[in-house]
């Protein structure tokens, strides 16, 4: 049974290189080597072998292929073997194949992959190579541009406003009331020819910066009990939260700006005794001054876009719509617990009794002015907005802990407690 195909073989081979087979005139053979064709391969018939030779070896450059005969050697050696390409090559130009034939990027799946912007790697974003990425940057030192801002005179206004305490004697039932009252005055003699912001560089972060601590410093002069504090505590306690509170004054700022149609979809926010209006989502946003990642890149650690709290909440808040005493226990409630949260001990516990205190207040304001006895509903809902923003001051607070271990950053402030969670 082993016998068949090996004599049908050789009777194959015998009929090909035999000069009498009467099949001899049909079969074509390959115009570069000789042996039997397979098709018309680039322009000329050829076997498969010199097919693939010339699809590989034509676009390569010339200076690569030498030939060590100096052009007079024999293509074929007799073992099956070429013994020069350059040679090879020549004779598949001269027999007619041309790279006009070829066809290229026929694989779509191949082609859209490699039109991918790839990622960055870990050591391209970190800036350094990965034997010492697990270093810590004060460490490592590789940051030889970076620069540090002073706030000297940031911290100093402050101080002089806290200590110096509200403008005039204010008479009220409890501080909730009065810090309601410090509330009015911090939105008085405003200019409502709103002043549109289309850059933000570092001026302009460092000016609206600066006007929000000094906004937070006053309106906790108003604060009766926070007062009596220790000088060092207060100002332990406004370092901390001054940013938090912010980001809900400028909701809140917002929120009553489109309810009196002043703006649309845009931030609006205060800044000594003029409105602005940003409208984030088109503006041209700066963050090269502080970081050495580009803009895009930066976004992912600053809410600069429409995924900004103020974007998020503002619906939320116009149709909460509170008054002054309501948006100012919501003022307490974000600032005292976010600094209950950073400070543990005793800082905690003067947070836990300004707002035993100040909840207290708020009852009373319910049940004895409002006449609402049953306000759960009511005030639900103003804890349902300071616990989304809660959430996303801790996500920005992890995302700012991620750009402090990738070393991000160029710039570093000389009151560094300030701008922990910026």
């Amino acid at each position: 049974m082993l016998s068949l195909p090996s004599s049908s073989f050789s009777s194959s081979d015998s009929a090909t290189s035999s000069p009498e087979s009467p099949h001899c005139s049909s079969l074509k053979l390959c115009a570069v080597c000789d042996l039997p064709a397979k098709g018309k391969h680039f322009g000329a018939f050829s076997c498969r072998a010199c097919a693939a030779f010339f699809r590989r070896t034509s676009t390569q450059p010339v200076q690569v292929l030498k030939c060590k005969k100096s052009n007079n050697c024999k293509l074929f050696n007799g073992n099956g073997w070429f013994q020069c390409k350059k040679c090879r090559l020549e004779k598949c130009f001269q027999v007619g194949m041309s790279m006009r034939n070829f066809q290229f990027d026929r694989d779509s799946i191949k082609v859209q992959f490699l039109n991918k912007n790839l990622p960055l790697t870990i050591e391209e974003l970190v800036g350094r190579p990965h034997f010492v990425i697990s270093c810590a940057p004060k460490l490592l030192k590789i940051k030889f541009d970076e620069r540090i801002i002073e706030c000297d005179g940031f911290v100093e206004k402050g101080k002089a406003i806290l200590w110096e305490g509200s403008e005039t004697p204010i008479f009220s039932t409890n501080s909730l009331q009065k810090m309601a009252i410090g509330r009015r005055k911090l939105q008085e003699n405003h200019n409502l020819n709103l002043k549109m912001i289309r850059n933000f560089g570092e001026s302009e972060t460092m000016a609206f910066w600066e006007s929000d601590f000094l906004r937070a410093a006053k309106w906790f002069t108003y604060f009766d009990e926070f007062q009596k504090l220790e000088k060092e505590q207060q100002l332990k306690i406004l370092a901390s939260v001054w940013h938090v509170w912010s980001r809900l004054d400028k909701l809140a700022i917002t929120a009553m700006g489109r309810q009196k149609k002043l703006i649309g979809d845009f931030v609006m926010f205060s800044s000594g005794s003029q409105y602005f209006v940003m409208d984030m989502k088109n503006m041209e946003l700066d963050l090269t001054w502080c970081a050495r990642l580009s803009n895009q890149e930066m976004q992912f650690f600053y809410d600069t876009s429409e995924n900004n709290i103020t974007y998020k909440y503002a619906q939320e808040m116009m149709e909460l719509n509170p008054d002054d005493v309501e948006l100012s226990y919501m003022l307490a409630d974000l600032a005292l617990s976010h600094a209950s949260r950073r400070f543990r001990g005793e800082i905690e516990e003067i947070c836990e009794k300004l707002m035993e205190i100040l909840g207290n207040a708020l009852h009373n304001y319910y049940v004895e002015q409002k006449e609402t006895p049953r306000y759960a509903l009511r005030l639900a809902q103003i804890l349902k907005i300071n616990r989304k923003i809660k959430e996303e001051v801790i996500q920005i607070r992890s995302k700012l802990q991620l750009a402090k271990i990738f070393d991000v950053h160029t710039v570093e402030f000389s009151h560094m407690e300030y701008f922990e969670d910026l």
